[in-house]
Order: structure tokens, then C-alpha cells, then sequence
């Protein structure tokens, strides 16, 4: 007995090592592989490696491949297999190719779906470990919240104990963990998965999610029973802190998601599993844009899938979207049935019809919208058509501006890489600048995203550019034409150009502007034109503005008379944007200037400084108004100014010098001018600080029969002027009579007595003036002249006049003998006083409204052709029409500057 059972066991060790010797001889890797692909799928199969090794406990396998016709899907490498006493698989590295994986080849065949009892009764009790798993080809992938998790280190490991699979995954990567741990449990006929998955990211972002779910074996039919919770914690999201939960029980199911850091509610969304489908009935949303403009919304959706599979899945949609701004509540519509996602013969199409009702409203602006569209394309490429009718509107409204904007969207089709159409646009309202704004721009977008980068495929979540977008035209081409009230000129201006929107920026290549009569309180204008002298380029991404403009009329007169005579202002630009730029230029009328522009427009404000270079005073002939006559001759002049031009108006501040100037007038000349005119021109009117006056000098001024050498004057107050703010001239002195003029004080309009005091002045040129030939005085004297224009009673009240030194009188021999005519009484006065030495001698002078002079004199003398010297006593009393005097001294000298005047002028024309 004990021998047959030794030989029996010989036997059978006998038959193992004949087996074994047998599969390590016929059991090759490319029988083995023949012998697999016969079972797998069509259009896959496997590759060994040839070099494996055979062990009583188990085989290594170098490599294994798994494939499709055309690409390697999943390549194991170091393969680890062991089936004495334990059965594990322990693979070192495992790559997935992702582009394989999204190319997998399809089998139109039918197919029974897969049962999970089926499925399990083939699970042996084993452990299978990658250490290494890599996802290769994922350049498809551009998110970039998913690139910490495609270059991670995974690492994942599988057990079944016969009772319950259980699964475990770990990812490592710079800043990134993960962790996940699930089991998968058959209980009473169903299939129960539980788990929990873990993620932590640099910066303190942690994501945590909790899950279970009940299968049936039939994997076609949803869970029955599930829970899902998912909290985050990440500060670049724009809800920082969060919980999602999914339940449902049957058919019946609930989404609800919640702002933790709000404690607001965004989410709360109940939904039925239906026996094609899911139908959401009245699910409400809640938003905050901006963080503090409230949204909420309600979704209506019912979605049904095909007869047979999955897809196509036919949704019908109801969505209203709820706004709140400073306008009041808006709501808008959007709506469509039997609508289809998954169609076509690859299921990756999309067919919507869809309206779209209503307004929204945010802050100060609300949008109106009437738009029917199809929504259509594949997955990876939308596209959106609008029909005939379908137009966008919007309002704003705010301090000093209200707008209205309208866009016809007829024909429009907004795909993957933008607008393509005729696309058109109208703006009108009101602007801080202008009034009755009438703006409309016309053409044709070709791949146009409008500025709006989050929308269209061709710029990754870093705006940063793909070769896509070179490829994209991404432009609208358009002609601009409308009109406005200028409201700082008061005027309307018609305006016409060309120009495009291009990927990021926009540029104005033709543009002109024109406008009527400027006609404002202090300036007129001719018809002003505006046109581009080079492109105007604005790239608002970089925030860069630039261009050169040029304006031009035939003419600008101020309020007082003066005129710039064909003024050309060329004006270059560069800034940041419309509303805030730089700008330098030059203006030139005639032969005036050029006077140079620098300044900045930011806050609806111009400000800046002008400057001109010194230059000939005969530029500014223009500046004196033709109804003075004047002509310019001589001189130098140069000056700078800074400005401010806003909402309140013109602000200057600045200086302007004038040397050696010569003035002709009809009735005089003025030569030797200088002037110092500091500029401080303010709230419509020009200010002159005290501290700081206009000082003027001259050499010479000649006024009809009057001539004054070397005078000079202090003027500063308010032009306008008024009684409250008066226009005061100061420390007036002027050589007169070869004795001094000067007036301490003088006020425009006067408030009080000013006092004219002439100091040690020449008599006989006194004489001379007033044409008394038949009198000879010699002397000087002082005067003192209370001075008020414009007094009821007296122009000059009570003024003194007194002799300074000696005083000679001497009568001609024509006056005497004409008096001694008259009897022996002149005869006697006329020998005694035909000539006098004046020892004291003073007068009292009043001058009324209406010219006539009336002077009370004192004399005390004697006759120097008596031995005697007899002192001799006078009171004398005169009369006479000073106006009617000067008219008649001057008309002779009037007479001869007028013919000297106009010889200049016609010598001026002859240049």
C-alpha cells in the first residue's frame, strides 16, 4: 500500500514538472497574445513582452501594451504577477494616453449591458498595486485648475477579499495631495459604493468629498440611493468657502449649495428621475454680482433621452433670471422645447431654438433684450444664429449722462471664435461733453469677440495668447457718422469717419467733425472743423491711447473786439484712454505763434500750460479790435500760461511781456511800451492780485495836442468790474509840462475822491497847450486836483493851484495896446501890470460835469519896470468850457496824426 502511494506521488510530481516544462515551451508571448486578442473587443488587442520570466510562484512581464488600431492606449511596465498562496498584481509604472482615450473606436453592434453580479462572481480574492500611473497626451487639457492633477504621481491599489473591493488612489505633486478611499459592498442584491476623497493645495485650498451610492446589478438603470456632500475652502473662487449636497431616494432628488462665508443660499434645486429621463421643476438660484448687486433665478427643465442608449437627450427649458438695481427689479426669459444635446451620427451635436425676453437691470444701467436664436454645432464648437428681429438694448443713466444703446443682431452668428455678420450699433443721449448725441456705427465683424475674453476658445483661463488666435481675425470693420451739442462751445456739430475693432484695440483712421457758428458769452467763432492727421489707436488692454488731430476756422473773436485771424490747432494725443490722455500741441493764427500746448485730460478737465516763444508784437495786431484803429509797429513779446478748462468753466494763470512796443492811434502814438501782465482769469473774469499788478511803462505817449514822457502805472482788481470789485490803477507817474503827474490811487468805478497832484510843472508849456499867445508866463507851480468821474456835482472839486518860486508875467504888445484902447482907466491898469514879478500867488479850481472851468485866483506881485516895486494885489475870477477848449486846441493836432496814421496803415498795406 505504502509502495503504490509512493509511486503515485512520483507519478504526479512527475506530470507537474512535464506541465510545467510544457507551458514554458508553448505558452510564448505570442501565443499568449493571439490567444488573448481572440477574446478582446474588435480594433483592440495586446503586446508582450518577449522577454518575461517564468517562476513556480508567479511571471514578470518587462511590458505589456494595450491598443487600438491606431494608438497605444495603456502601456504596463515591470508587471509583477503572483499566484502561489496570494494573487496580486504589482505593477511599477502604468501610462494612460489621453488622446488615445478620447479617439476609442466604436461598435454600432448591440451590446447586453454589464451586470455588476455577473461581473462579481469573476473577482478572484486579490491585490492589485501601480505604483506609478502617468496620464501622457493631455495637450487637449489647457484648464489650468486641472494641470497640478495631470502632472501628479499617482499611485492607486485595489483588494477584494471575496466579500467587499476596496479602493484606494494617492496623487502627489508640488502643492497638491490627494487622497481617496472607497469600497464597494454587495448587500441584499445591490451594490453599495461609499468613500471620501481629500485634496489639499497650496495656499491653504482644501476640497473634501463624501459620498455614497446604491447600484443595481443592471449598470444601464441610475443609482436608487445616493448622498453626495462636497465642501471647499479656496480664497481665489469667487465663493471662497462652500457646501454642495446631492440626495435621492427613488426618484425623487434635491441640489443644494451654500455660501458658507455669506451664509446665503445659491443653489436649491429639486429634481424627479423619470423612466427616459430628469425633470427639474422650479429650481431656484441666488447670485451677488460685484458683491453686492443681488440676482435670482428659477430653471425649469425637463430632459428625456433617446428611445434606445443614451443619447440624444431632448431638453425642454425655462430659465428667469431676476435682477435688482438702482432702477428698480428686472426679469428676463429665456426659453425653448425640444431642444437636442448628443445628436448626429458621433452624438456631439447640439440643436436649440430659443427665446430670449426682458430686461436686466444693474446699478444705473439696464439691458433690454428680443432676441430668437438657434443654438447650435457640435460640443467642441457652438454656434449661435440670430434671426431677423432679434435686437439688444440698453440704457444708462448717471450724473450728467444718460445713454441709449441699440444693436441689431439680424443674421449675426456668434461661434467658436467670435461675431460674424453685418453688425451694427446706435448711441444716443446725453454726455458730460455733449447734448442730443446721435452716434451710429456700420460694417461687418469677421471672428469679432468684442473685448469679451472668457467667452470664446481662443485665450487659455491666463489670457494668454494661443496660436488659435493669430489664426482668428477677430475684427469689425465700421463707418461712424452722427451729431451732437457740443455743450462747451454751444454748438452742433456733425461728425463722419472710419475705423475697426481689432482683437485688442480700436482705431479711428478717418474722422472729421464740423460745426456751426460758435457764438458763446465771450468768444465767437466761425464754423470749426475737426479732422485726423494720423490714426487714433486706443489699446484699451494696455491702456494706451494715441493719435493727432487737427482744428481749424477762419476766424475767433473775443468778447472786447479782438480777433485770431485763420487759427490752425494741431493736437497730438497719448494716454491711457478716451478720458484720460496727454496732450501737446501748437496753435497758429496767421503769423501768430506758434504758441505751444502741453496738458492732460483726465475727469472730464483739460488742464495744462501754453507758451510762446519770444516773437514780433506785430502777430497780435489781430488782438486789438478794429474799431480802435490802432496799429502795432514795433516790439517783442513772449509769454506762458497754465490752464484749467472743466465743468466751471476757463482758469488761466500766467504772464505776459511786451518790450520797446510802438502803437499809432488816429489821435496818437505810443512808443516805448513795456508791459508786465501777470494772468489770473477766473470765473469768467480776469483777477489781478495787489502783490502782483500789471505794470506798464512808456517812453512816450501823445494824445492829440498832450504829450507825456516816461509814465508808468500799477493796475490790478476785477475786468469786468464792479463796484464791489473794482479795477484800481496805482503809483501813476508821468512826466507832464517837464514837471510830474501822479495819482496815488484811482478806482474803476469810483468809490471816492482820487487826488491828481502835478508837481513843479513848466507854466509856459501850460500856456503853450491852451494856445494864450497873448501872454508870456514863466515859472512853475504845483497843483492838486481832487479828481471824480462821474460826480453829480464836479469833475475836479476844489482843487489848488500855487506857484513854485519866482513867476513872471508879461503882456504882448499887441494886448497892450488893444487895451489902453479902452480909456484913461486901462491905460493907467495897463502900464502897471502889462508886466509882473509874482512873489505869492494861488488858485482854487472846480471843473462841473459839463466841462465849465471856474478859477479864483490871488496874486501878489510887483512891476519890475518900476523903480518903485510897489507891491501889487489881484483877485481874479475866470470862466470858461474846458471841453470846448481842448476840442478847439486839439483839432489841429488830431488833424495831423490822422493824415501821419493813415500814411502808416497804407505803408503797413504796401509790405
Amino acid at each position: 500500500m505504502r509502495k503504490r502511494c509512493l509511486w503515485a506521488l512520483i507519478i504526479l510530481l512527475l506530470l507537474i514538472v512535464v506541465s510545467v516544462g510544457l507551458v514554458r515551451v508553448f505558452a510564448t508571448p505570442k501565443r499568449v497574445e493571439q490567444l488573448a486578442n481572440h477574446f478582446l473587443a474588435p480594433h483592440y488587442h495586446i503586446e508582450l513582452a518577449d522577454d518575461w520570466q517564468w517562476k513556480a510562484t508567479g511571471l514578470t512581464l518587462p511590458e505589456l501594451k494595450l491598443k487600438t488600431d491606431q494608438c497605444t492606449l495603456i502601456n504596463l511596465n515591470d508587471a509583477q504577477l503572483t499566484w502561489w498562496n496570494t494573487h496580486s498584481l504589482d505593477i511599477e509604472k502604468a501610462s494612460l494616453n489621453y488622446g488615445c482615450l478620447t479617439h476609442l473606436p466604436s461598435d454600432n453592434a448591440e451590446k447586453t449591458p454589464p451586470n455588476l453580479t455577473a461581473l462579481w462572481a469573476t473577482l478572484p480574492i486579490s491585490d492589485v498595486k501601480v505604483k506609478h500611473v502617468q496620464l501622457t497626451n493631455t495637450d487637449a487639457l489647457k484648464q489650468a485648475a486641472l494641470q497640478p492633477f495631470l502632472s501628479a504621481d499617482w499611485a492607486l491599489d485595489a483588494n477584494y477579499n471575496g466579500n467587499q473591493l476596496a479602493l484606494e488612489a494617492q496623487a502627489n505633486n508640488d502643492g497638491l495631495e490627494l487622497h481617496h478611499q472607497s469600497t464597494v459592498t454587495p448587500r441584499d442584491g445591490i451594490f453599495q459604493w461609499t468613500g471620501n476623497t481629500d485634496i489639499k493645495q497650496s495656499g491653504d485650498k482644501t476640497y473634501d468629498l463624501h459620498f455614497t451610492a446604491n447600484f443595481e446589478p443592471d449598470l444601464s438603470q441610475l443609482p436608487q440611493q445616493g448622498n453626495v456632500l462636497f465642501n471647499w475652502n479656496n480664497s481665489e473662487l469667487t465663493v471662497t468657502k462652500g457646501e454642495a449636497k446631492v440626495s435621492w431616494q427613488g426618484a425623487d432628488g434635491q441640489l443644494n449649495v451654500q455660501d458658507l462665508t455669506a451664509n446665503s443660499p445659491l443653489l436649491d434645486v429639486p429634481f424627479v428621475f423619470t423612466k427616459d429621463g430628469l425633470d427639474i421643476s422650479w429650481g431656484k438660484f441666488y447670485w451677488t454680482f460685484d458683491s453686492y448687486q443681488p440676482i435670482k433665478g428659477f430653471l425649469g427643465l425637463s430632459i428625456h433621452r433617446a428611445a434606445e442608449g443614451l443619447l440624444p437627450l431632448s431638453i425642454d427649458m425655462n430659465v428667469i433670471l431676476q435682477t435688482f438695481g438702482e432702477m428698480g427689479k428686472g426679469e428676463i426669459v429665456i426659453s425653448g422645447k425640444n431642444g437636442e444635446i448628443g445628436g448626429g451620427d458621433d452624438n456631439n451635436e447640439l440643436d436649440f431654438e430659443l427665446k430670449t425676453r426682458g430686461d436686466l437691470r444693474y446699478n444705473s444701467t439696464v439691458a433690454f433684450t428680443n432676441l430668437t436664436y438657434h443654438f447650435g454645432g457640435i460640443f467642441t464648437h457652438p454656434v449661435v444664429y440670430f434671426y431677423p428681429g432679434s435686437v439688444f438694448k440698453m440704457d444708462n443713466e448717471q450724473e450728467g449722462t444718460k445713454l441709449h444703446v441699440r444693436l441689431p443682431l439680424d443674421d449675426i452668428i456668434i461661434g467658436r471664435y467670435g461675431l460674424e455678420g453685418r453688425l451694427q450699433a446706435t448711441l444716443n443721449g446725453i454726455t458730460p461733453q455733449f447734448e442730443n448725441l446721435n452716434l451710429k456705427l456700420d460694417g461687418n465683424a469677421h471672428e469679432f469677440i468684442a473685448g469679451i475674453k472668457t467667452v470664446f476658445d481662443f485665450r487659455d483661463e491666463e489670457h494668454k495668447l494661443q496660436s488659435v488666435e493669430k489664426q482668428a481675425t477677430n475684427r469689425w470693420d465700421w463707418i461712424i457718422n452722427g451729431s451732437a451739442n457740443w455743450k462747451s462751445l454751444n454748438t452742433p456739430v456733425k461728425m463722419e469717419g472710419k475705423g475697426f475693432w481689432e482683437a485688442d484695440h480700436i482705431e479711428l483712421n478717418q474722422l472729421s467733425a464740423h460745426s456751426k457758428e460758435v457764438k458763446m458769452k465771450e468768444v465767437k467763432m466761425a464754423p470749426l472743423s475737426l479732422e485726423l492727421k494720423d490714426r487714433l489707436r486706443w489699446d484699451y488692454e494696455e491702456e494706451h491711447i494715441r493719435g493727432l488731430l487737427q482744428a481749424k476756422t477762419d476766424w475767433i473773436e473775443l468778447a472786447y473786439g479782438g480777433r485770431f485771424v485763420s487759427p490752425v490747432f494741431g493736437l497730438g494725443i497719448d494716454g491711457k484712454s478716451i478720458s484720460n490722455f496727454n496732450f501737446a500741441g501748437d496753435l497758429k493764427a496767421g503769423s501768430l505763434g506758434p504758441l505751444d500746448v502741453l496738458g492732460v485730460y483726465q475727469n472730464s478737465a483739460l488742464s495744462g500750460e501754453i507758451s510762446w516763444k519770444e516773437q514780433s508784437a506785430k502777430v497780435f495786431q489781430s488782438l486789438f479790435p478794429q474799431k480802435w484803429n490802432w496799429l502795432i509797429h514795433e516790439g517783442r513779446i513772449k509769454g506762458q500760461s497754465k490752464f484749467v478748462i472743466n465743468t466751471n468753466g476757463v482758469k488761466m494763470g500766467g504772464e505776459l511781456n511786451l518790450k520797446g512796443g510802438k502803437i499809432t492811434m488816429p489821435d496818437g502814438e505810443v512808443y516805448g511800451l513795456n508791459i508786465r501782465f501777470p494772468m489770473n482769469y477766473e470765473n469768467e473774469a480776469l483777477q489781478v492780485a495787489s502783490g502782483k499788478p500789471i505794470h506798464i511803462s512808456t517812453k512816450n505817449i501823445r494824445y492829440g495836442a498832450l504829450s507825456v514822457a516816461n509814465g508808468e502805472l500799477d493796475l490790478f482788481g476785477r475786468y469786468p468790474n464792479t463796484m464791489k470789485n473794482p479795477l484800481i490803477l496805482k503809483n501813476v507817474k508821468l512826466s507832464l509840462f517837464d514837471g510830474e503827474l501822479t495819482v496815488p490811487q484811482l478806482t474803476f468805478p469810483q468809490s471816492k475822491m482820487a487826488t491828481l497832484s502835478f508837481t513843479n510843472i513848466d507854466l509856459a508849456q501850460v500856456l503853450a497847450l491852451a494856445q494864450y499867445n497873448q501872454v508870456t508866463l514863466a515859472g512853475r507851480a504845483n497843483a492838486t486836483l481832487p479828481f471824480w468821474l462821474g460826480h453829480k456835482e464836479c469833475l475836479i472839486c476844489n482843487g489848488t493851484l500855487e506857484q513854485v518860486g519866482n513867476v513872471s508875467i508879461k503882456l504882448t504888445d499887441e494886448m497892450v495896446k488893444g487895451l489902453k484902447k479902452g480909456g484913461w482907466t486901462e491905460n493907467i491898469l495897463v502900464d502897471l501890470l502889462k508886466e509882473m514879478e509874482l512873489k505869492n500867488s494861488h488858485a482854487a479850481v472846480t471843473l462841473d460835469p459839463k466841462g465849465q472851468m471856474t478859477l479864483r485866483a490871488s496874486i501878489s506881485g510887483f512891476n519890475p519896470t518900476k523903480r518903485t516895486h510897489n507891491p501889487i494885489t489881484l483877485n481874479y475870477t475866470h470862466q470858461e468850457n474846458m471841453f470846448e477848449l481842448w476840442n478847439m486846441i486839439d483839432y489841429g493836432s488830431q488833424f495831423e496824426q490822422n493824415l501821419q496814421y493813415k500814411l502808416y496803415k497804407q505803408l503797413d498795406k504796401d509790405k
